[in-house]
């Protein structure tokens, strides 16, 4: 059995079939199945209204779901301002501040005010005056058909594509034995060089979506994608695109935020829409997935229009960090009250008290808070709820 998803390049999907198809021909007293294509759960587009937008990495999409659907006041103060119980700081729990705007009801659904006004956005971008979840759960979905068969399979990642591959090789090794899900992962200790010099050493036919060139040394390759995973998965494009931006500068690029024309320096979504454009516009533009690439910081620059909203919400979010402390408290009112816990009564209902209130000033450097701001912020951001949050939340499921 070769199962594979929709959610990945029509390249890929032709190369595993043609594959098959010649070691079938070539080896015809051997049992080759045909490959299996697995489609989501449920449509793409309610995958992600529904259950959440993957953002940054697994593990910050889980940190804000849990964030906003925390049910113990603890949790939050830990997951936000890694701080537990006894006041002991944990970095490895707590949430960037420079991710801090996400948790604000009011930016999320700040789109409205950026796009509404301009008649050009306002025609490419769709889905601009929804409301945006935070998760990991799209693999689930995506994935799912894959990731719960207990058949015995060989997996081709490596320990250094994320750090969570890197921990789970540390944990149990290229070989799993122990667990239902029988697994072998032989390139855990390869780097990407290892893998391409092993299939130019050995002559070794290439999904064409990668551009690979075996005439050419493993150092001066230009590849078109590095992974050919889930077409719009942003899931690792933040550091991707930091990297392309030092390499641009220490080059000296003179037009640094015009449309690029050097392949090499094109992060995954400008190749995206260079080489697949439809794919591009049905993923990127019309799911909304735009507004989680600009938020984790990420340019299109071969998209004018994309990169015209690029500057504005930018723009947005800088003058929130610069009326932080009032921010700052705004997200703990609605962290309070965000969803009133699926409606399970009166006893998940809890707030912050004045000491939390000023471990969070002190946390992130700001003047501490009278009774009177709280209070008042508290009505402000109940009344913003009920209006405009409670509505829309009503009508999907984040589960």
């Amino acid at each position: 059995m070769f199962p594979f998803t929709t959610r990945t390049f029509p390249t890929t999907i032709k190369f595993i079939r043609d594959t098959v198809k010649k070691y079938a021909d070539k080896y015809p007293n051997s049992i080759y199945p045909e490959p299996v294509l697995i489609p989501p759960k449920k449509p793409w587009n309610d995958i992600l209204s529904q259950n959440g937008y993957p953002m940054f990495s697994k593990q910050v999409s889980v940190l804000i779901n849990r964030i906003r659907n925390a049910k113990t006041k603890n949790s939050v103060v830990k997951w936000c301002f890694g701080i537990d119980k006894d006041k002991t700081s944990t970095s490895k729990y707590k949430l960037s501040e420079s991710r801090l705007f996400l948790l604000d009801n009011r930016m999320i659904l700040g789109w409205k005010e950026l796009i509404e006004k301009d008649e050009e956005l306002k025609q490419y971008f769709p889905k601009y005056d929804e409301y945006y979840f935070v998760s990991e759960k799209c693999c689930d979905y995506v994935k799912g058909g894959l990731k719960h068969d207990r058949h015995p399979s060989f997996i081709g990642v490596m320990a250094e594509e994320s750090e969570m591959r890197k921990k789970s090789w540390i944990k149990s090794g290229c070989n799993i034995f122990g667990s239902l899900n029988k697994k072998s992962r032989p390139l855990s200790i390869w780097n990407s060089n290892d893998v391409w010099q092993y299939a130019r050493d050995n002559k070794l036919e290439i999904n064409p979506a990668y551009n690979f060139d075996p005439s050419i040394d493993i150092d001066k390759q230009e590849l078109r994608f590095e992974r050919l995973g889930c077409t719009s998965c942003p899931f690792g494009s933040l550091p991707e695109s930091k990297i392309i931006e030092r390499l641009e500068k220490n080059l000296g690029h003179e037009n640094y935020h015009e449309v690029i024309t050097d392949k090499k320096y094109m992060n995954r979504f400008e190749k995206l829409k260079e080489y697949y454009p439809h794919l591009y516009d049905a993923q990127i533009i019309k799911t909304g997935m735009y507004k989680i690439i600009i938020d984790m910081d990420v340019p299109i620059r071969n998209d004018e229009t994309y990169m015209k909203l690029y500057h504005l919400r930018r723009e947005q979010i800088n003058k929130w960090y610069e009326n932080k402390r009032e921010n700052v408290l705004r997200v703990m009112a609605q962290l309070e009250n965000i969803n009133d816990y699926k409606h399970k009564g009166e006893s998940y209902v809890w707030e912050f008290t004045n000491e939390n209130f000023e471990d969070s000033a002190i946390n992130f450097d700001i003047k501490k808070y009278s009774l009177k701001e709280i209070k008042d912020i508290r009505k402000e951001e109940q009344e913003f709820y009920n209006t405009y949050v409670k509505p829309i939340k009503c009508k999907t499921k984040n589960d």
